[in-house]
Formats: C-alpha cells, sequence, structure tokens
C-alpha cells in the first residue's frame, strides 16, 4: 500500500469529521458522501467503501447502518458516518435526539423525549426501516452505545492508537499467499490437503483477497453484520481453509456472548447460529478428509 492510499483515507476521516461538527448534514449519509469522495479522489464507489471500512477497522468512525437492503422490496442499505471521538459524539447525541422528537411528533402529533422514543420503538425498530422514522432511531440508538464504547476503551480511539495501527495495517495486509489461476472450467480446489478456493480473478473477491487478507475481510462483514455473505462465502468453498472456517466458528461464539451488549447484534441471532454450524460442518468434513489422508 503506497502514502497516497493513507493520505485518502486520512481526507476521509477528516471530510466526516468536519461535517459532524459544523456541515449541513451533520451526519452524512453513504447516499451523498461516497458520491463525493468518488469525485474528490478519482475513485470508483467500491474503492471508497473499502476506505471506509479499513476507518472502521482503524477507530477512526463509526459506521450506522441507518437502512437495512430489502432486495424483495428494492430498498437498498444506506449508512451514516460519525467520527469516533467523545466530545463530537455528545454533541451528535444531542442533535439526533432532538431530531428523533421532531420526527416522531410529525409522525405520531405526540411530543415525547429521545429517551421515551427510543424505549417505545426499539423492540419493532425493524418497521420503520427506509423511513425518515427509522433512520434516526438508529442513529440515536447507535451514536448512544458508540459514547459508551469509547468510555470503557479510551485509549483505543487516541490519535496515537490510530496512527500506529494505520501504519501497521498497511505493513501487515500485503498479500502474503498465493491466489491460483485455473480455466472457467477448473473444479474449484487446488490439489492440496488444504482444498484452497481457486478465482478465476476477475470476480470482486478474487480482487479484495488480492489486496487484504480473508480474516481482514471476515471481520468487516461481521462488523457490517453481513452473516448472509459470509455464509455464501463459505457455502460456495471461496472460503475453504481450516483455519479461516475455524477462525470463524470462534467469532460467532463470540458474538453469541456479546448478544446483551450489542442492540442491534441480537435481531441476527438466528443467522450467526444457522452460519456456525454450517462452519462446524465443514470443518467436521474437513479434518474427516485429513484423518483418512493421514
Amino acid at each position: 500500500m503506497s502514502v497516497s492510499n493513507i493520505k485518502i483515507l486520512q481526507d476521509i476521516a477528516n471530510q466526516i469529521k468536519e461535517e459532524n461538527v459544523r456541515g449541513r448534514e451533520r451526519i452524512p449519509s453513504s447516499e451523498s458522501l461516497i458520491k463525493r469522495m468518488m469525485t474528490l479522489h478519482s475513485k470508483s464507489a467500491e474503492d471508497i467503501k473499502f476506505y471506509l471500512e479499513q476507518l472502521k477497522e482503524l477507530h477512526y468512525i463509526f459506521i450506522i447502518n441507518v437502512v437495512a437492503s430489502d432486495p424483495a422490496l428494492f430498498v437498498q442499505g444506506v449508512d451514516s458516518y460519525v467520527y469516533a471521538d467523545q466530545s463530537i459524539l455528545s454533541e451528535l447525541k444531542h442533535y439526533t435526539e432532538q431530531r428523533l422528537a421532531q420526527v416522531y411528533e410529525s409522525t405520531y402529533y405526540k411530543r415525547k423525549s429521545g429517551f421515551q422514543i427510543i424505549r417505545e420503538l426499539l423492540p419493532k425498530i425493524k418497521e420503520f426501516n427506509n423511513t425518515q422514522l427509522g433512520r434516526t432511531l438508529n442513529e440515536a440508538i447507535m451514536i448512544d452505545e458508540y459514547i459508551r464504547l469509547i468510555a470503557t476503551n479510551a485509549f483505543e480511539y487516541t490519535d496515537s492508537w490510530r496512527k500506529e495501527k494505520l501504519y501497521k495495517l498497511y505493513r501487515e495486509e500485503e498479500p502474503n499467499y498465493d491466489i491460483e489461476y485455473e480455466d472457467d472450467n477448473a473444479s474449484g480446489y487446488s490439489s492440496s490437503s488444504e482444498r484452497r478456493y481457486i478465482d478465476p480473478g476477475n470476480s470482486k473477491w478474487s480482487k479484495a483477497v488480492n489486496q487484504f487478507s480473508i480474516r481482514f475481510l471476515i471481520r468487516i462483514h461481521f462488523r457490517k453484520y453481513e452473516f448472509d455473505v459470509v455464509k455464501k462465502l463459505v457455502q460456495t468453498s471461496k472460503i475453504s481453509m481450516l483455519d479461516d472456517l475455524i477462525y470463524i466458528r470462534n467469532i460467532l461464539k463470540d458474538l453469541e456472548k456479546q448478544l446483551d451488549r450489542d442492540t442491534i447484534l441480537k435481531y441476527h441471532l438466528d443467522k450467526i447460529i444457522e452460519l456456525r454450524r454450517i462452519t462446524q460442518a465443514k470443518i467436521n468434513a474437513l479434518r474427516k478428509i485429513q484423518q483418512s489422508a493421514s
């Protein structure tokens, strides 16, 4: 990774910070920010999304999923971005709770505090997907969660911690494994006992694993609650190494223990359990192959 990429990351983080502090939008969304950054840095939408995920991994920003994608209703997912700073988040908490009260009053013609509205609507938050009330509700809930997260892990959100991880990431995430290529009619596996998946090289997954490690990509998908994406990668054997499968299973076990601390995570419990079972079945099958070969 080049120094220019680091500068792009830092610029995107500063753009989000500036918008949070004094911008017209205050909390920029993927609908506007990604297009603006594409123009500013001459990058594709996929590139900008990767930069944003890296910033989240590095604790520069938090990403809030304010609209869940729903293909059946032709609804595209929408994210909002907030800078990971205690004072900025405190101001945004006040801002979002005021907005939530305004939107709630215009919808139900009743006046309530932000806290009362969150307590009332949280159990049925999915019903408000792709509405202004749902967007503002998600932002208010998650900003409050992030304030508590920073309070308990303050050092991980300091500039020194971020910068150290930033340069460490670009040293460690260089591909240190071989991507094999075969014809489109190939079986999709190498001949090694580890059964590495062979990607033809022109898919989004192939491009991603050429740039980042598989485990880094797995962490990104889990942070975005994209359990269906990881499920597909496992089922199609794009992730097929035993160590990677064990890594996924162990993360899923840890996530099941965090349900009480993550208000969004508990809504994905069924998907987490299903993915853990599928992954464990793959692990068992690979171990049987290894035992029969030994």
